[in-house]
């Protein structure tokens, strides 16, 4: 077997990588919305319950939401992982039809950005799912504090982890992406093969 054909089916072997990523990115929002449905569900208990149960209700609603906040940033660190997965396959893939003198077949490959552009490593259907995930947790906080209005102290720490959380979304992203710039092979220096 020739260099080409071995790098043709490597080409092929990437090409499955790629569906699969794709593919894989709904199993994570099902925790999403698993885990969702609980906090809903607690919240639903905690707004019919009064009295003296109200104190230990209060303490399964902080659960589940510490619960939903930690579920939040794992899925945003998930995505960001998993766009720089796929960028890395698609630039192996870009390098290989280089090689093969393929790219005159494919569009031209893009560059990451040397400055804003963070979600650049996500497919573009995934930066509106990034979005949401920043509006999730905006109404995990908004239900937090509706839970413990009252008392400041909590009110400032629920204050504190929307912060953290709303800057650790595009922290993370912005890591993968400068781990990206640091591996990524620019395919237009690599020398087409020879027959």
């Amino acid at each position: 077997m020739s260099r080409r054909d071995q790098l043709a089916g490597f080409h092929q072997t990437i090409s499955k990588q790629l569906n699969a990523r794709l593919a894989e990115s709904p199993r994570f929002f099902w925790t999403l919305v698993v885990v969702s449905t609980g906090y809903g569900y607690v919240l639903w208990n905690v707004g019919s319950v009064t009295g003296a149960l109200r104190l230990e209700s209060h303490s399964v609603a902080t659960l589940a939401s510490v619960l939903l906040y930690f579920t939040v940033l794992w899925a945003s660190w998930y995505l960001a992982a998993l766009g720089y997965g796929f960028r890395f396959l698609q630039n192996c893939q870009h390098c290989i039809e280089h090689a093969l003198d393929w790219h005159e077949y494919a569009p031209k490959p893009g560059k990451p950005p040397t400055g804003i552009g963070i979600y650049w490593l996500l497919p573009s259907i995934y930066v509106a799912h990034v979005f949401g995930l920043h509006i999730f947790l905006a109404i995990v906080f908004v239900s937090f504090c509706w839970l413990w209005w009252g008392h400041t102290c909590v009110v400032i720490g629920g204050v504190a982890a929307l912060v953290f959380g709303l800057t650790f979304i595009p922290g993370i992203n912005w890591f993968y992406l400068r781990k990206f710039r640091k591996r990524r092979k620019d395919p237009e220096t690599i020398v087409p093969l020879i027959d």
